[in-house]
């Protein structure tokens, strides 16, 4: 009868018509109980409603609400951590700044229109539409918005990872986790457009993964996978990792299905893959967009200067080493069977994770999402608590906190929102936001214009998306693509000094007439010893020199 909880003893191991009476319980209450082995690789934990004690609870509610409020409290740490760290990055201004042109002149960029060294090289834009909210951030709230922005971002992707998690596993462990694999990404979270990528990342991987767990690629699929791919083609160039996700997803699937000569089921998945592959193109650049991060990984010298493309520093990285190692180490431990997509992916993800910083974050994010199904089937305690047993007559449940947050989900998830309005208001009213002098020498920028120094300027590169975002043509920033590998080649063999000759023939070819450095650049000293340069400021983030009068 619908609605009267239904119980399924599953005591016997592999008992195929206790399991299979779950799906035609649908709409009931269910309360299985566990007693050895029952097979729960074919079993899904997604029954609407569940009991604690005597209690009935909807799941998927409850699972909201929690993964909510990790969110936002995520979300609010973010805000209250002083000098936003979602400002770190100096390629945050040229990103603005391209977004803003863009709307300034209603087309899409093709060719460099930012330094002088490159005017007129082919550059695209493959994170046109990231550059364009942020730069309508920037315009309606200055730094406030765009870290409010960005804080939000990052509280979806902690939440996102959360809410899964909590479908799959024991409660503690879903929290547990969530945590621990926030702590060595946390850092990475920036105002950049692959904050936004992060997030997509995370919610295709889980469609994949429940298409993939419950056979489901079908023609209904495309009204998901086909609009979210299209937005995330025009908002970073990362979709091109999420394309290669759902190859692997979709062609083990294939593969499946044709074995068991179930062909008429093979057409819907080869429809979903050509209308997904098919979508990606839709963007301003087309095909040009896919080949843009190829582009950018064959520039030999200029990857060493990237740091999210650099391999993993793990000696000065501990706790994202340890979470690594323990990762790895548990499934090993565990004695967990990863099969078919999942263990492509798993594998995937640890090459990417070992080859590219970037990766690493990925690992971090997608990894727990991979193994939460395959854990919780292998190791029972880490299962999801779909009934729990009463310690005495009065329907108390055993775990009090789980109980506790139950009966008050929604109340808990309505007050950490009202905590994170309340930090977002005090941080607009009290909190000064602002890029750190580090990557933004506003001083030495206000001191160059207060002098009305002009000319064209060699500058540090990590220096270049603030002066390009000042309205200054650079001799170098942070795009890279346009500036060629031959010509980057020769600028960082210049700040390091390589060649003293060849340093100074470079700022002679360019007819550079100012220099703005950090101060513990190698060509800094050398052009200090020079007669033909005058230091006329400097401060602890920049030096400025500017050329003598021959």
């Amino acid at each position: 009868m619908a609605g009267v909880p239904q119980v399924i003893d599953c005591s016997v191991p592999g008992d195929a018509d206790a399991l299979s009476a779950v799906a035609d319980l649908r709409g009931n209450v269910i309360d299985i109980r566990f007693a050895g082995p029952t097979g729960l690789d074919r079993l899904e934990f997604d029954s609407p409603s569940y009991r604690v004690g005597n209690v009935v609870h909807s799941s998927r509610t409850f699972h909201l609400a929690v993964a909510l409020s990790i969110g936002l409290l995520f979300y609010a740490v973010f805000l209250l951590i002083p000098h936003s760290p979602l400002l770190n990055d100096p390629d945050t201004f040229w990103h603005i700044a391209t977004g803003q042109w863009i709307l300034d002149h209603a087309q899409f960029p093709t060719f460099d229109v930012f330094s002088y060294t490159a005017a007129g090289n082919r550059w695209i834009s493959t994170e046109w539409l990231s550059e364009i909210v942020y730069a309508v951030a920037f315009k309606l709230g200055d730094w406030r918005a765009v870290v409010d922005l960005a804080a939000i971002t990052c509280g979806a992707i902690i939440g996102s990872l959360c809410f899964y998690l909590l479908r799959n596993l024991r409660f503690s462990v879903a929290i547990a986790w969530t945590a621990i694999s926030a702590a060595p990404i946390s850092s990475h979270f920036l105002a950049r457009p692959h904050i936004f990528s992060y997030l997509l990342l995370v919610i295709w991987t889980i469609k994949l993964l429940d298409a993939y767990d419950r056979d489901d690629f079908k023609a209904s699929s495309l009204f998901f996978f086909v609009p979210v791919m299209v937005l995330w083609a025009n908002l970073h160039g990362s979709f091109t990792f999420g394309l290669a996700l759902l190859y692997v997803f979709s062609g083990v699937c294939f593969i499946q299905r044709w074995l068991r000569r179930d062909y008429a089921k093979c057409w819907p998945i080869l429809a979903v893959v050509a209308a997904v592959t098919l979508a990606a193109l839709l963007t301003p650049y087309g095909i040009y967009s896919a080949l843009a991060t190829r582009e950018l990984l064959n520039l030999k010298y200029t990857i060493p200067q990237i740091i999210e493309l650099h391999s993993p520093d793990f000696q000065n990285d501990h706790v994202a080493l340890v979470v690594f190692a323990a990762t790895v180490l548990t499934i090993a431990g565990l004695g967990v069977r990863l099969r078919g997509a999942r263990l492509i992916v798993f594998g995937l993800l640890i090459f990417v994770g070992l080859t590219y910083t970037r990766g690493l974050v990925m690992f971090f994010l997608l990894a727990p999402c991979i193994l939460a199904r395959p854990l919780s089937r292998r190791a029972r305690f880490l299962a999801p608590q779909l009934s729990a047993s009463p310690t005495d007559g009065t329907g108390r449940s055993s775990d009090p906190v789980l109980l506790f947050l139950h009966r008050r989900a929604v109340a808990v998830a309505t007050t950490c929102a009202a905590i994170a309005v309340l930090v977002s208001a005090s941080t607009w009213w009290l909190q000064d936001v602002a890029p750190p002098p580090s990557t933004a020498p506003q001083a030495a920028l206000d001191f160059v214009r207060g002098k009305q120094i002009a000319g064209n300027v060699f500058n540090d590169y990590d220096f270049g998306g603030f002066l390009l975002f000042s309205g200054i043509s650079t001799f170098v920033d942070g795009r890279a693509l346009p500036f060629g590998d031959e010509f980057l080649h020769r600028y960082f063999d210049a700040a390091d000094l390589v060649d003293i000759g060849d340093a100074f023939k470079l700022l002679d070819d360019y007819k550079v007439n100012w220099i703005i450095l950090k101060p513990a650049e190698p060509l800094v000293k050398a052009i200090a010893r020079s007669s033909g340069w005058d230091r006329v400021y400097a401060d602890q983030y920049a030096v400025v020199f500017v050329r003598r009068p021959s």
